[in-house]
Formats: C-alpha cells, structure tokens, sequence
C-alpha cells in the first residue's frame, strides 16, 4: 500500500562557517536552494565565529551531517577547523569553500580529513553534486585524492593509537605546547622558571620518544597527533 503522505523526505543539517558575513548569506541561501531536492529536506544553521561553529558541531542539540567551512577564518585556517571537527565528532562530511586557488588549501584539507574543496566562484555549479557525495559519505570528485569519511576516521584512530603509545610528562606537553605557539628556547625557559639547558633537556628527551632526528621533526610530529 502506497504511504498518502509520499515518500519520507531524509532530512539533512548543514552548518556553514564564513567570516564574511554576505558570503555567508549567500552560501546559506545557495543551500536552502537545494530544499527538496531529490526527495531530501536541509535544515542550515551557519556562523562566522570559527569557536561557536566548533561547539555547535561537538554540543548542537541536533548533530550536524555536512559542515561548509572557509580556507580564511581570523586567525585560524579553515584546515585548523576542519581538524577540530573531524578529531571531536568525525562521522560529519566536511566542505572547504575558498575564494582563492583551491590547490592552495588542497593539502591541507586531506590531511584535515575534509570530503571535498570547493572554489566559490563555481559552487552554484558543483554545489548540488558535492552535497550528493559526501552526504553519502563520499569523497568530491571521486579521484581528487580526498578521504571518504570511513577513511579519514580510521586515519584519525590510528593516529590517536600511535599518540597513545607516547608518554609525554606533563612539562614535556608544557614545552611542546609553547614551541608550537612559536615561543623560543629562551622564552619558554622564562615562561616556565627554568634554564635554557633544561629546556633542551627536555627536547632531547622528546626526540628519543618521537624516534626524530630534530627537533622541528619532532614537533610536527607532535602536529600530526595532534599533541599538545
């Protein structure tokens, strides 16, 4: 017996991230353009605070399926973000947006674990297929090189696996933290009431744990599992 009422329309929650506010407007209502289509319902929810935005995906009373997020943030990356998402709730597909080159942010998107990258100038275009894909989970376009969401969670594990299998002491994570702020050996000494020589100290100390022949190798290391 046919449902009276139709088919059930999937119902999908998309968050935009963009600090420019008519971007934004704009982006929001290229999406709510899309409502219905291909018996689907999209509920949009957007900010320009990169902070709120993170919150919202980790804490909204209603989970996110699709997050939009621009490559220019003040004084974050759009990749920072994109980490953020992916690290504290990774079943959301994630959409880099861009005004400037696409392969600018390509790398870093991938690493981030994002579905796709998309260049404003052409979303009216490839903004209904991108939504299609990674909905469904999948990278956008299929052969870009970016992750589907399986894999980039399953990347994100073994990364947290092999960040387990390290003991950091708690000043080792403190001299860790200040050197990825871009602090040097003689500022965080003074930051921590210590000695320069007790600063390398430690450093050496987190390269025998890191298996790094230098220090920079070892921090982005640390960047890669995202310690610290």
């Amino acid at each position: 017996m046919m449902n009276p009422q139709g088919p059930r329309q999937r119902q999908l929650r998309i968050g935009v991230l963009d600090n420019d506010c008519c971007a934004l407007e704009c982006i929001v209502a290229m999406i709510a353009h899309l409502n219905n289509r291909a018996g689907r319902r999209l509920e949009v929810w957007s900010s320009d605070n990169p902070a709120k935005a993170m919150q919202h995906c980790r804490f909204g009373t209603h989970p996110t399926d699709v997050m939009f997020i621009d490559m220019a943030l003040n004084g974050l990356t759009g990749a920072q973000v994109a980490m953020e998402i992916r690290k504290h709730a990774p079943g959301i597909a994630i959409i880099g947006i861009t005004s400037y080159a696409p392969e600018l942010y390509a790398e870093d998107m991938r690493a981030a674990g994002a579905q796709a990258l998309l260049d404003k100038s052409t979303l009216k275009h490839s903004l209904a297929e991108a939504l299609d894909a990674v909905s469904q989970g999948l990278p956008y376009p299929a052969g870009s090189g970016f992750p589907s969401i399986r894999n980039a969670y399953a990347t994100l594990a073994l990364d947290e696996s092999s960040a387990a299998s390290v003991h950091l002491t708690a000043t080792e994570q403190q001299i860790i933290t200040l050197s990825l702020s871009h602090m040097s050996t003689k500022e965080i000494a003074t930051e921590l009431s210590v000695s320069a020589d007790t600063v390398f100290s430690h450093r050496r100390n987190i390269k025998k744990k890191f298996h790094a022949s230098t220090w920079y190798d070892a921090v982005d290391r640390c960047r890669e599992l995202h310690i610290a």
